[in-house]
């Protein structure tokens, strides 16, 4: 029977391991990026579409919204989470637009049309991230830069902000439901569940069983969540931040949020908004959001003067993205001259 209940308890393992390294791929079709040349209102913006290649060699697919403008405007990297891929960024995308300011969206190894087998929370997805960077700070048109990133998204933004090597790059961050490791999520679900279960005494039971899931982890996908210091680079990181959670995430509780929060390094906000891990953010948060890289950023382009947000700053939430005609020269769209 010992033997028997063994072999259960490391198939669910696998199962739970499963759910870590490998949730389920979110598959979407090119056109769910919507046009590449549009109109907000009287601003023509494209997307451009391309392949960085990250220090691990893996192939990483990217989107680039950007402002047709005359001048080098600031970019936002939109970092998704575990089971998200660059269309999550569809969300924001037009508000950071209507202001100027382009964005950058990813599919992490892993995740979406990107190669890679294994979602790895932050560890291998810096890499990623980086690619990012290096690919924006040689861009003619990218004036500085910020970071949006969303759970797993918010952890890989953390640890590249960290790093000196690219810390200089990065003006601010918004962090949203960000963890503060990966055991503590763990044994705080396996708390909440297993605590329903009466006179049986599971706490002793959760660190033994959080080990044998660290260790079908490390053999299936080759890292170990418990490298993962993420109060240690909350600590490291200077770039203003801007830190959000769901009151009622009951995957990643509020409380990671806050304890990376007090240990963070540079001036902080942080703002607990209504709903769940998931759920669609609050406008309130959105248009915080795009303040805050917006007052981070805006020296870069020499404005000065008048109120953050202008009275159609919103369209892109009414979905006002329009497919753009653009004018022909030397046949090809004019966008697409300048969408480089």
């Amino acid at each position: 029977r010992g033997c028997r209940l063994r072999k259960g308890s490391g198939r669910m393992a696998d199962v739970f391991a499963g759910l870590i390294c490998r949730p389920p791929r979110k598959e979407y079709k090119i056109e769910e990026l919507g046009p590449a040349h549009f109109s907000l209102g009287d601003k023509e913006c494209c997307r451009k579409d391309f392949e960085l290649i990250n220090p691990l060699g893996v192939k990483i697919q990217c989107s680039h919204y950007i402002p047709l403008t005359s001048v080098p405007v600031p970019c936002v990297v939109y970092l998704h989470g575990n089971s998200g891929s660059r269309v999550d960024a569809d969300d924001l995308v037009d508000s950071f637009l209507l202001e100027d300011i382009s964005m950058l969206s990813l599919d992490f190894s892993g995740c979406g049309m990107s190669d890679g087998e294994y979602v790895t929370l932050g560890i291998r997805e810096r890499h990623d991230l980086e690619a990012a960077l290096d690919y924006l700070k040689a861009h003619e048109k990218v004036s500085k830069i910020a970071l949006y990133g969303r759970s797993m998204g918010a952890a890989t933004a953390l640890l590249v902000a960290a790093d000196k090597k690219y810390a200089g790059l990065i003006s601010c961050m918004v962090l949203d439901s960000v963890y503060s490791s990966i055991r503590r999520v763990l044994h705080e679900l396996a708390g909440k569940y297993v605590g329903k279960v009466p006179l049986i005494p599971w706490e002793g039971m959760i660190a033994p069983a959080v080990d044998l899931l660290r260790g079908v982890v490390r053999s299936k996908a080759g890292f170990d969540f418990d490298d993962l210091k993420l109060m240690d680079a909350s600590r490291q990181c200077k770039a203003p931040a801007l830190f959000g959670h769901a009151g009622g995430d009951e995957l990643v509780f509020p409380s990671h949020t806050r304890d990376v929060h007090a240990e963070y390094g540079g001036p902080t906000m942080l703002d607990v908004f209504d709903g769940d891990h998931n759920s669609v953010r609050p406008a309130a948060f959105a248009r915080r959001a795009v303040e805050h890289v917006k007052l981070h950023t805006r020296s870069a382009r020499g404005q000065g003067g008048g109120g953050l947000f202008p009275a159609t700053s919103w369209l892109g939430s009414l979905g006002l993205r329009i497919a753009a005609t653009g004018k022909e020269i030397g046949g090809t769209v004019a966008a697409s001259a300048h969408c480089t």
